[in-house]
């Protein structure tokens, strides 16, 4: 008696450890297109650059997913939607470092490829040119990973405002 109870609690630890691991998945309910990063910074207050990465999507409907968070070079940061001359987009907008907020972003120890967060560990292992979508589904949060991540050029502006009214 006493060993199938330590069976089952044996059980019980590996199933709820297999649990919290995040699964990619192989499709989503949405078509993405062309993505790519870009650093920018203002030319007379170069703190007040940046970095984001821009995903154009071809075909997402709202009910059945909603884009959240995306996890690019040890970093994550919620998503935005929004319309552009290219068309709809998903924004994920990385501060400088040292204005990061500690709740908005998740900082990395890039030799590593993972870091203690609130969570435990950072939940995947990405190169320069990857990155991870989470989205929500039916109720259950969901990860997608992109590849082939193409970098720009650094874009620079004059002003801030320059910056804010593009």
């Amino acid at each position: 008696m006493k060993s199938s109870i330590y069976v089952l609690l044996i059980w019980a630890i590996v199933l709820s450890s297999c649990s919290s691991q995040k699964k990619l998945e192989a499709t989503a309910p949405f078509t993405l297109g062309e993505v790519y990063a870009q650093k920018w910074t203002v030319e007379d207050k170069p703190e007040h650059g940046g970095y984001e990465v821009i995903i154009s999507i071809l075909s997402l409907d709202q009910e059945d997913a909603v884009l959240q968070n995306l996890y690019h070079k040890g970093r994550m940061t919620k998503l935005s939607i929004e319309l552009r001359e290219m068309g709809t987009v998903a924004l994920a907008a990385y501060a400088r470092e040292e204005l990061v907020e500690k709740d908005t972003v998740l900082a990395v120890d890039s030799s590593k490829k993972t870091s203690k967060n609130d969570n435990g560990l950072f939940p995947f292992e990405l190169t320069d040119t990857e990155a991870t979508l989470s989205y929500l589904h039916k109720e259950k949060v969901k990860y997608v990973k992109l590849n082939g991540i193409r970098q720009n050029p650094v874009k620079v502006y004059p002003s801030l405002e320059a910056r804010n009214s593009n």
